[in-house]
Parts: C-alpha cells; structure tokens; sequence
C-alpha cells in the first residue's frame, strides 16, 4: 500500500512539472508578445529608399521583426495604413492619425517589418508610429 501512495504522488508530480513546462513553452517561446514599438530602440533610421535598397540587396530574414524609424513620402493611404514612396506600406497602430496625413506630404514613421512582397516589391510595417509630418 505504501508503494502505490509513493508512485502516485511522482506521477501527481511529474503531471504538475509537465503541465507547467507546457505552459511555459506555449506562452513564451511559441507566442512571444510583440514588441512594443514606442519603447524598443530603432535599428535603422534613415531614408525609405534606403531601407528598401538594403532590403533587395540582403536577405530578408535578416530584417524580419526589426524596429526601423523612416522618412518618405505619403503615396496614398487607405483606412488601416498608408504607401510611403510607391513601396512600403505602414500599417498603424491607431487609425485616429490617418485623417491628417495628404498624399505627397512627407512623413517620419516608426514600425516593425513583417515582411516583402517580392511580386508586389512592397515591403510591409506594422504598429507604425507617426514621428513627424512635414508640410
């Protein structure tokens, strides 16, 4: 009888480190939270066209998820994001700060890449940050 109380109680406690692994995999390795752009540091600041040079030029995985800070001009704009230079499109965090932007204005934005469209050769920024908009 003492024998089946001690194997129960590794078996409830091999369940309990298991469960908790599981969890701690599950919510920090497999669905990290995502950066938050506000407070992450820029790794590239600088001109659009120069970000998508070295983009074309470089693999893209090694651009994938990187907080850049960029300047270009407003190509057009739909009501999640806008095109700067004809190439990047900036999805943004708050739709509130779309209604002052114009078409050819020139703008500084800070987002997060998700990725390149090589059919389309338009690069992708999410949670974009409006810095500066220049009349």
């Amino acid at each position: 009888m003492n024998f089946q109380k001690k194997n129960k109680k590794k078996l409830l406690y091999s369940l309990l480190v298991l469960l908790l692994g599981f969890y701690l995999v599950y919510n920090y390795i497999i669905y990290k939270p995502h950066k938050v752009v506000d407070k992450v540091k820029s790794e590239f600041v600088g001109n659009a066209s120069d970000l998508l040079d070295s983009i074309k030029t470089q693999d893209i995985k090694l651009w994938l998820n990187k907080i850049v800070t960029i300047q270009g001009k407003v190509t057009s704009k739909d009501d999640f994001g806008i095109v700067l230079n004809e190439a990047i499109y900036c999805q943004l965090k708050k739709k509130s700060n779309i209604q002052s932007i114009k078409a050819e204005q020139s703008i500084a934005l800070k987002g997060q890449i998700i990725g390149y469209d090589d059919l389309l050769e338009e690069l992708k920024l999410k949670y974009c940050i409006i810095k500066n908009i220049q009349k």
